[in-house]
């Protein structure tokens, strides 16, 4: 989802592989794939994730080796070729806590998934050189051209309105909201500006919990459904997620609203 924005946005300047083009995890062939490129590049963005939070509870050398071993040495590669490197980290990586972050505060993940997040942080931060670390939440937007591409929440909530029935969204989960395209447009804009290196938040404006975006969708959409709001503890999920996650931006300018990208997106923007 977020690898296809970036293409778009870059447009003729990018070159994007897919999980069919290359194999992250062969450090060797990788690197040879970067430097058999027509022209050594500016900057490398890794849109690598294992991002099946729950998943990763029973994949753990997986979801480890692919947030943090590979960072780490995409990192490496970048330092040697004098690369700027873009690595994108997740809100998850703050479990416990005041609930509200910004981008010098000390995480605390609280799941497997979120450990390994931060764990890359760590890792491409140790290596050093040109790094940028974004971190984000909530990903909507157009589905990837992959047929692997993971369906955002905006996606399931559609399919469920279709179907009719009850839907049961959590309201004592509370995060930060990101539309794909305003966010690949950030990441453009902060490479062309040539920011400092380091730790930028970067969502769109505002927070909601998962019954509030919910209840935005199906508004939008006019498709009356019969929602009803529902704790956290009702669900069965192997991995713990924080009850509140909200990104902090306090060095970029600040995106709309996610009700205004969410609008914009599924076609009823004024």
């Amino acid at each position: 989802m977020l690898g296809g924005q970036l293409v778009k946005v870059f447009d003729k300047d990018a070159t994007g592989w897919d999980r069919k083009d290359s194999d992250v995890t062969d450090f060797a062939n990788l690197k040879s794939k970067i430097l058999n490129l027509k022209s050594l590049p500016d900057f490398i963005i890794n849109c690598v994730a294992y991002n099946d939070v729950d998943g990763a509870e029973d994949d753990q050398e997986t979801v480890f080796r692919l947030n943090a071993e590979v960072p780490e040495n995409l990192a490496k590669i970048c330092k040697e070729l004098n690369i700027v490197l873009v690595h994108f980290s997740s809100n998850y990586i703050f479990g416990k806590g005041k609930g509200e972050y910004s981008e010098t505060d000390l995480p605390n993940p609280l799941s497997v998934y979120a450990k390994s997040k931060y764990q890359g942080e760590l890792a491409i931060q140790k290596v050093g050189g040109k790094i940028y670390i974004i971190r984000t939440a909530v990903l909507f937007g157009p589905k990837g051209e992959s047929e692997l591409s993971k369906k955002s929440f905006v996606d399931i909530m559609l399919s469920l309105g279709e179907k009719g029935g009850l839907v049961k969204a959590i309201d004592d989960e509370i995060n930060s909201i990101t539309y794909a395209v305003d966010l690949a447009g950030q990441v453009k804009l902060l490479l062309e500006k040539g920011k400092p290196y380091g730790i930028y938040h970067i969502t769109n404006s505002g927070s909601a919990s998962w019954y509030d975006f919910a209840k935005e969708i199906f508004n939008i959409i006019g498709k009356k459904v019969d929602l009803i709001q529902t704790l956290s503890a009702d669900f069965k999920r192997k991995a713990a997620r924080p009850k509140k996650s909200v990104l902090l931006n306090t060095k970029l300018p600040p995106l709309r609203p996610w009700q205004e990208a969410l609008w914009e997106f599924l076609g009823q923007a004024s």
